[in-house]
Order: structure tokens, then sequence, then C-alpha cells
């Protein structure tokens, strides 16, 4: 019964994502990833692009396996900073673009949700309405 009440709570969080993307007229993919890098959850919308399944499974992976928001990285991957050649370096699984970051379940296992098909800050905007959407059921 656990993983049922975990899938539905990961479908949910998808449906919070694809309510606020078409509330504000895109298309999107959201994806979730368990901690250890495994896919959870994958959810694309009519007319999302086809290089966001990509996008938001490398957002999802970072966010889950760093614990961080992925814009948090983005100065930090730059040439001369602290993880300059991170996306290279790791076989181009992890992304330091905005739109992922971890959350938890009820059960208290963490996620990472990664959103991709808009802009860098749409893909923001409708991930943080989706987490606290989440946070708030």
């Amino acid at each position: 019964m656990k993983g049922k009440r975990m899938l539905s709570e990961l479908k949910a969080i998808a449906g919070y994502a694809e309510e606020e993307a078409a509330r504000v007229g895109i298309a999107v993919v959201a994806s979730v990833v368990d901690i250890h890098g495994n896919p959870a959850l994958l959810h694309r919308m009519d007319g999302a692009p086809m290089h966001s399944l990509e996008m938001a499974f490398r957002k999802a992976y970072t966010a889950a396996t760093f614990a961080v928001a992925t814009e948090e990285l983005t100065d930090q991957v730059q040439p001369g900073g602290p993880l300059f050649g991170l996306a290279v370096n790791s076989g181009s699984k992890l992304i330091a673009f905005g739109g992922g970051a971890p959350f938890t379940v009820s059960s208290g296992e963490r996620f990472g949700l990664g959103i991709s098909g808009g802009t860098t800050d749409e893909d923001i905007a409708v991930l943080k309405a989706a987490i606290a959407r989440h946070a708030s059921v």
C-alpha cells in the first residue's frame, strides 16, 4: 500500500505542474527521480518539446542527487567556478539549468522534480508552484 500512496503523490505533483504550466500557456515535461537517480515518474504534456524529456530528467537527477535547486548551481559551473565541468564529467547526467528542485513526500522520502518545456524562468515558476501546492496538501 505504501508504494501506491507514494505513486499517487508523485502523480499529484506532476499534475500540479501540468495545471500551472497550462495556466501560463506552456507545455512541459515533469520528471521525478529518487535520491539514487532512478526515474520514478515521467509526465509529458501534449506539445511539450521532445528535448524536454531529457532536460527534465537531468534537472530532476541533479536536484535529487545534490539535494539542491538546480539554479543554485548555475554560477558554480561557470569557467573558474568550483564545479566547472560538472555536466561534462558526469556523463552529461547533471545539469545546472533552473527548473529542478528536491522535495519530500509524506513518508519522508526525498525526490527530485525536474520541469522543462518553457524558458528557464517559466520552468522555475512551474516547479515552485507545483512544490508549494504539494507542500500545502
